[in-house]
């Protein structure tokens, strides 16, 4: 881009904010709405051979205005996308944040604390169910694309190269992402959809966790080589405070074969809120020991009896197969199930033994002769064996499974508490705090993100919300009627002005 003019399009170009494979960030002003954006631009003739460069801006236009229509609270805004007329360079506006990437982060050889890592997790992971529910395949998950704001929220930038599912506008056999957090099928060039992005956000997590890449090589063809065959160890045998129960849920992300990874991003960021909340989680069970050596912990997924089998289905729809070469060490519950069997059976044989009941032969088997102490108790032989078999213990009704709400907490308070009543029983207790999302020149402006995850009986409930700080108190309240294993959000918001508080359900 040398001799870049001072506008493209209708920005002002002020200063450079960075370089990336894929173009150059600058903070422009958009003069229309007197805003400052931060303006990515690729140049389509040092991005492509000159016979692909109509194609590649089609899909770059088409694409990139797809990903504007998504409005998700971690999810950067696109306000604009187009063509330079006289530069022909392609262009996307987009919301210009506060804060660093994880990028930055990455490179100062630091990990995070597991459970700011995690939150970044469920933050992302939320973003990612956002695009997939929308067709939208964001296909390079990498911490340069991640901006972390003083708040803790985190904004997921750059669909540039994403795909949608459905479109035929990407050209098959072109190299997109990252090779230090692509999936396996994207390395070599396979069909790629959501569970590929869910690889990636597990390589992100991974290096936010212990400091280092899965993956690293000294090369690309030796980053691609692990990326297809090695596991890395777990997070936990890096940094030991780490719980087992995190080595699952990465376990399960960077599961080599997609089937294999959590079907959704939604039961990712579900087993996330679970850890978080300090209970085990319900999906992250491990497909192969290589990655989870270490997480004992890590517990089979309720969806089926036998984790090692679960596999799943392009819908997504998680199905139990049986599926070739698949471990069963991981599934007690139909160990334990068939002992109780066995045991009921040699039960009830013994029972036959003392009251002289025959044995059950084959059909082709003579009957044993009668020795003379048997035909002289024949009657009671003859008696015994119209002996009605014992009624078979009742089977006690399934019970149903719970709701889940996800409880969303977005407040402007430096510190506070948070607590939600359900029926009158308390169910959320937690303190919260927030960093400087802004600083003006006379005062700092804070803000804060908290999320949980809480389970509840299908049917009606009543919930009381009640925020503190310093001396005040707001409280609020809020029904809902639930349908079982049916996920909702409770969306709750602290004004930063007046202090309101507003409660409302989403889906």
């Amino acid at each position: 881009m040398a001799g870049l003019p001072q506008t493209i399009g209708r920005f002002e170009i002020l200063r450079e904010l960075g370089r990336g494979m894929t173009g150059v960030v600058f903070e422009a002003r958009d003069p229309a709405l007197s805003r400052t954006v931060a303006l990515k631009m690729i140049d389509p003739a040092n991005a492509v051979p000159a016979g692909e460069r109509e194609a590649f801006t089609q899909r770059f236009e088409s694409e990139a205005r797809i990903a504007g229509r998504l409005s998700h609270p971690n999810i950067v805004v696109v306000h604009d996308v187009g063509q330079d007329p006289e530069t022909e360079i392609l262009y996307i506006a987009l919301e210009r944040l506060p804060g660093e990437t994880l990028g930055a982060l990455v490179q100062k050889g630091i990990h995070l604390p597991w459970r700011q890592a995690l939150d970044i997790g469920a933050q992302l992971a939320d973003a990612l169910e956002h695009a997939h529910e929308h067709g939208i395949v964001h296909r390079d998950i990498k911490p340069a694309n991640v901006m972390l704001l003083p708040n803790g929220q985190v904004k997921l930038m750059d669909f540039g190269i994403a795909k949608l599912e459905a479109s035929q506008l990407t050209a098959a056999g072109q190299f997109f992402g990252t090779p230090l957090y692509m999936a396996p099928e994207q390395a070599g060039n396979g069909t790629v959809d959501g569970r590929s992005d869910l690889f990636a956000l597990g390589s992100v997590l991974y290096t936010l966790l212990t400091g280092r890449h899965a993956f690293a090589g000294d090369n690309v063809l030796q980053i691609l080589r692990r990326v297809v065959e090695d596991d890395p160890p777990p997070p936990g045998g890096v940094v030991p405070e780490i719980p087992p129960a995190v080595d699952g849920i990465i376990a399960r992300c960077l599961a080599k074969a997609p089937n294999d990874r959590y079907p959704s991003a939604r039961h990712l960021r579900e087993d996330i809120l679970e850890v978080l909340g300090g209970r085990a989680p319900r999906h992250s069970a491990s497909p192969k020991p290589g990655l989870a050596a270490g997480a004992s912990g890590a517990s089979a997924d309720e969806d089926g009896p036998a984790a090692a089998t679960l596999t799943v289905d392009v819908n997504p729809l998680e199905k139990l197969l049986d599926a070739p070469g698949a471990s069963r060490a991981a599934a007690p519950a139909a160990p334990r199930r068939r002992k109780a069997m066995l045991l009921g059976l040699g039960a009830i044989g013994a029972l036959a033994l003392a009251l002289g009941v025959p044995r059950l032969l084959p059909p082709d088997t003579p009957a044993p002769e009668a020795s003379p102490e048997a035909n002289g108790a024949g009657s009671v032989a003859a008696g015994a064996g119209k002996v009605p078999a014992p009624p078979p213990e009742p089977t006690p009704a399934p019970t149903p499974p719970p709701a889940r709400i996800v409880v969303d907490f977005r407040h402007p308070l430096r510190s506070g508490t948070l607590r939600i009543l359900m029926d009158g029983e308390p169910v959320v207790g937690r303190s919260v705090a927030g960093g400087v999302a802004r600083d003006l020149l006379v005062a700092k402006l804070h803000g804060g993100v908290f999320t949980d995850l809480v389970e509840v009986e299908p049917g009606r409930h009543e919930f009381e919300v009640e925020v503190t700080w310093d001396d005040n108190t707001r409280l609020e309240h809020i029904r809902g009627v639930f349908d079982r294993d049916e996920t909702y959000r409770l969306e709750i918001r602290l004004g930063r002005l007046r202090r309101n508080l507003s409660l409302k359900w989403t889906r």
